[in-house]
């Protein structure tokens, strides 16, 4: 049976995490230890995978228990990693390519708190190497 929206909001949510992470379906299957055939039918749409096997995405992914099917009642996705980038001294905008990885169970704020910390600590160190220069 083809896929809701939502339903397909949530293989777009996987999709998406992949590209972000460089994998393929095939790291998918093997994390996930399902079914290529399942696999690939969620990502493009054509069947929603059973519940164990959505369990089993989940955890390869690093999401929380139910994330899948939270996006396809409605919920929102996970956020993507998020990269700390800066002008460098040439004027260009650069990435810098410091990324976080959301660890299942942390709320919004939580997530949000953590990011904002480490983002500072960052700045600091680098305000202290340049100004050991």
């Amino acid at each position: 049976m083809a896929q809701t929206k939502n339903q397909q909001r949530a293989a777009q949510a996987v999709a998406a995490w992949m590209a972000q992470h460089e994998w393929n379906n095939t790291q998918l299957v093997a994390q996930a230890n399902a079914d290529p055939g399942t696999i690939g039918d969620f990502l493009n749409g054509k069947r929603w995978p059973k519940i164990g096997t959505q369990g089993r995405i989940e955890k390869a992914l690093g999401w929380a228990p139910g994330t899948l099917r939270s996006i396809a009642m409605g919920g929102p996705a996970p956020e993507l990693v998020t990269a700390v980038g800066g002008r460098h001294e040439d004027g260009e905008q650069h990435d810098d390519a410091l990324r976080f990885r959301r660890p299942a169970g942390l709320t919004d704020e939580q997530w949000h708190e953590i990011k904002d910390k480490v983002r500072g600590i960052i700045e600091w160190q680098i305000e202290l190497t340049l100004r050991e220069r």
